[in-house]
């Protein structure tokens, strides 16, 4: 999204990031004030720019983060095979027919934003991409004087910027950023890189230098440098996790992944994911039951899926299953299968399933790594990338009829929607 644009957004951004957290911000005369101008776009920018609101935009920053990454799981589950639409919704039937409007703002990926009784993808990853990076250059022009805290910050914006753009890369077919030129999804991932490479000089520690390692890995694996990435994942430690959190205070603080399936029934899990088992015992990590319902409108059965129970549940961003298991893909490509076989049993043995028993051949643990990538990240947001990056068949297939009057397409990326042309010069008129 361009920067025109952005600006003319940006007291949307900090009404939404106000309604998300920061409480103590809820008595701020200075703020109440900011909001009620009716020319926010040069009156904010002054007052933003100030070191005195640095807490609020790094804040503001993870806020949106926060709910970009349940819209875009939720957005990600139907397009990607995780989820099917229950409903007949006109809207959820485009996310999971696989057949994607552009035009303009009429476009289900491009007008459904945080708050939407929908999934969205364009909007909130568009608004927190860029306040992330106006964020880290007010804060690089700031001293330590002004802002004490200028590293801590630095670091964690620089980390949810990474994530979003591994979230454009791994969305769109092509990608434009600031006014700038169309270019290819590789463009989002050597940014992203770029971005978690800043968090870490900037002196990232804990859990942030960590799920900055996981999503540097992640974005080295996109970009098929899988020998970089097995060394950045590397360093993730046993038992890491690094989870957003949400609550059911407002309806755009919610887990949107319980919203839709649990609360209200509008979609369902997909067939191939309601029985999962390894070696005839069921998979914990692919937990799925029937609601013992339907949906109201179409009579479907609903099966929900136990990983995200009410609306408060954490969804993991980064982790070390996951790093674990850009090592492995980066083993069998290496030719070292009992590296990779010796993860698939630690992580079994963690899900209390038996060791991997299959064919000891590359083909064979790739198909195998398939099914731990798709078990361990189920409704995180990753296994549309996956059925790019690794050829998985699309389910249903493409030409299947989807029960409503349509059929399914294989649409498993997003143009460049109609209102990024109308508002980037560098491409209008393309």
């Amino acid at each position: 999204m361009t920067n025109r644009l952005m600006n003319r957004s940006m007291k949307t951004v900090v009404q939404a990031t106000l309604v998300l957290a920061i409480p103590a911000l809820s008595a701020c005369d200075a703020l109440d004030e900011l909001l009620s101008v009716d020319a926010p776009s040069r009156v904010i920018a002054a007052d933003l720019e100030n070191p005195a609101s640095a807490g609020l935009l790094v804040a503001s920053v993870a806020n949106e983060f926060r709910c970009t990454l349940t819209y875009y799981a939720a957005a990600s589950a139907l397009t990607g095979n995780e989820w099917r639409d229950a409903s007949n919704n006109s809207v959820l039937n485009i996310w999971d027919q696989r057949v994607h409007d552009t035009s303009g703002y009429g476009s289900q990926y491009a007008s459904a934003d945080c708050g939407s009784g929908q999934p969205a993808l364009y909007r909130p990853m568009s608004r927190t991409r860029w306040l992330a990076d106006f964020t880290l250059g007010l804060l690089s022009e700031w001293t330590t004087e002004e802002v004490p805290d200028k590293a801590a910050y630095e670091a964690e914006v620089a980390l949810y910027a990474g994530y979003s753009y591994i979230l454009f890369g791994e969305s769109m077919c092509t990608v434009a950023f600031d006014e700038g030129p169309e270019q290819m999804p590789a463009e989002a991932f050597n940014l992203a890189i770029a971005r978690f490479d800043q968090a870490m000089a900037a002196g990232a520690s804990g859990d942030i230098l960590h799920a900055a390692q996981v999503g540097k890995a992640r974005a080295q694996l996109n970009l098929s440098q899988k020998s970089a990435a097995m060394s950045t994942a590397a360093s993730v430690p046993d038992g890491f996790s690094f989870e957003l959190h949400y609550s059911n205070a407002e309806p755009v603080t919610r887990n949107k992944l319980w919203e839709f399936n649990i609360d209200h029934e509008n979609v369902t899990v997909a067939e191939p994911y309601r029985d999962v088992r390894y070696a005839d015992i069921p998979d914990p990590r692919v937990a799925v039951r029937s609601a013992g319902s339907t949906n109201s409108q179409t009579g479907i059965p609903i099966y929900v899926s136990a990983k995200y129970p009410d609306a408060s549940s954490p969804i993991e961003m980064a982790g070390y299953a996951e790093a674990q298991l850009i090592i492995a893909e980066g083993q069998i490509d290496a030719g070292n299968l009992d590296g990779a076989v010796a993860i698939f049993n630690m992580l079994h043995r963690f899900a209390e399933l038996p060791e991997y028993d299959g064919d000891m051949t590359a083909t064979a643990l790739m198909t195998q790594l398939i099914y731990e990538r798709a078990a361990e990240n189920y409704l995180e947001g990753q296994h549309l990338q996956d059925l790019k990056r690794l050829n998985i068949p699309l389910y249903p297939p493409t030409g299947t009829d989807d029960g409503f009057g349509g059929a399914y397409g294989d649409e498993i990326c997003f143009e460049l929607p109609a209102t990024e042309f109308q508002n980037n010069p560098s491409i209008s008129g393309s």
